[in-house]
C-alpha cells in the first residue's frame, strides 16, 4: 500500500475499487471484460530488472486466451513486455530509453516517484525493478491505463498505481516526491514553462526532475515551432534547442544539473509491429533526405536533470 500524504491517500482511494473511477467512456465495459477474463499464471515469477517479464505456468488454452485478450488492447505504444511466452512487441523499444536513463546513475532505491504522462507504465515497472518505494503514474489516456491494469494483474504490485489525470488537474501540490519524471511530454505542452512549474510543485526541495524530450538544432535559436505537423504528429507545439531548454528551465525557477548528448531516433527504437500496426516513425520521415516529411530536422532526443 502506498502511503504519501492525506491528499494522495484520498485520491488513490477514489480509484481503488475501479481504476477508471467515475469516468464515463463506452469502451470501459469491454475493457473490463477483457481484463477480468485474462487467465492467471501459476507460480508467477516477475523480472523487472532485465525488462518487464512474467514467467510461470499455464495451459496452451490459457496462453491462447491471454494473447487474444491482450491483442485487443492495441495499440501498444510502449514496451516490450514478455508474459510467459507471449512477446508484446510494442511500437517503442522503451528499453533503449530506459538504458539512457540508467546512464544518469540515479538512485531510485527507496524513493517516492511521480511519473507524469507515463503511458502504459513500462518505465514505472522498470523503476520498481530498481527498488523504488512507491510510484504514482499520471496518465489521462484510458487505453494506456487499461494496458497498465492488464499488466499489473500479472505483476500484482501494490507499490505502483496509475491515476487517469493530468498533473494540471490535481487539486493539491504536496511536495512529497524524491523524483519526478516527464518523458516524451514537454513538446506536447502549449505552455512548457507551466508544465515544469507543475512538476516542481510536487517535488521535495532536494529532489530531481527528469525530463526526456525532443531537441532542435542550435540554428533554430531557442525553439523550433512547427507550422503544422512534425513527423506526422499533429500535437507537437514547441521543440526547444539546448539554449531554449536552459532559458525555459531558468524561467521556471529550475537549474539544469545535467543534460545528455542528443540521440537520433531510428526505426530500431520506434516502428510499427503486430501490436501497433498503425503509422509510426518511418511514415513521418522523408525517404530521400535526413528530414521529416515536413522538411524539418528529424527527431533527436535528450535527457535533462533539473533541480530547484
Amino acid at each position: 500500500m502506498i502511503k504519501l500524504t492525506d491528499n494522495w491517500s484520498s485520491l488513490l482511494n477514489s480509484f481503488h475499487s475501479d481504476p477508471y473511477g467515475l469516468i464515463k467512456d463506452k469502451r470501459i465495459r469491454d475493457w473490463k471484460k477483457i481484463i477480468s477474463t485474462l487467465p492467471r499464471i501459476n507460480s508467477p515469477e516477475v523480472d523487472l530488472m532485465d525488462g518487464v517479464k512474467i514467467n510461470g505456468q499455464w495451459s496452451q488454452k490459457d496462453r491462447r486466451k491471454a494473447e487474444e485478450n491482450l491483442i485487443q488492447l492495441i495499440p501498444w505504444r510502449k514496451g516490450p513486455f514478455t508474459i510467459q511466452d507471449i512477446f508484446i512487441d510494442a511500437e517503442w523499444q522503451s528499453n533503449f530509453k530506459w538504458d539512457r536513463i540508467l546512464e544518469l546513475n540515479l538512485d531510485l532505491s527507496g524513493k517516492n516517484i511521480l511519473d507524469v504522462g507515463s503511458g502504459n507504465g513500462y518505465y514505472g515497472f522498470r523503476m520498481l525493478g530498481k527498488g523504488a518505494k512507491a510510484i504514482i503514474c499520471l496518465e489521462p489516456n484510458l487505453s494506456h491505463l487499461t494496458q497498465f491494469t492488464a499488466l499489473n494483474s500479472f505483476i500484482n504490485s501494490e507499490k505502483i498505481k496509475m491515476i487517469p489525470q493530468r498533473i494540471e488537474e490535481l487539486p493539491f501540490t504536496d511536495k512529497c516526491f524524491d523524483l519526478v519524471f516527464s518523458m516524451g511530454v514537454l513538446y506536447h505542452q502549449r505552455n512548457p514553462e507551466g508544465h515544469l512549474r507543475f512538476l516542481a510543485s510536487h517535488l521535495k526541495e532536494e529532489g530531481q526532475i527528469i525530463i526526456e524530450t525532443l531537441v532542435a538544432p542550435d540554428e533554430y535559436g531557442e525553439a523550433l515551432i512547427p507550422k503544422s505537423n512534425y513527423a506526422n504528429m499533429p500535437n507537437v507545439w514547441i521543440i526547444h534547442t539546448r539554449k531554449g531548454l536552459e532559458s525555459l528551465s531558468g524561467q521556471a525557477g529550475l537549474k539544469i544539473s545535467h543534460i545528455s548528448s542528443s540521440v537520433k531516433t531510428t526505426a530500431k527504437e520506434q516502428r510499427a509491429t503486430k501490436w501497433m500496426p498503425f503509422r509510426s516513425l518511418d511514415d513521418g520521415l522523408c525517404q530521400v533526405s535526413d528530414k521529416t516529411v515536413e522538411g524539418l530536422p528529424r527527431p533527436q532526443r535528450v535527457i535533462l536533470v533539473l533541480t530547484k
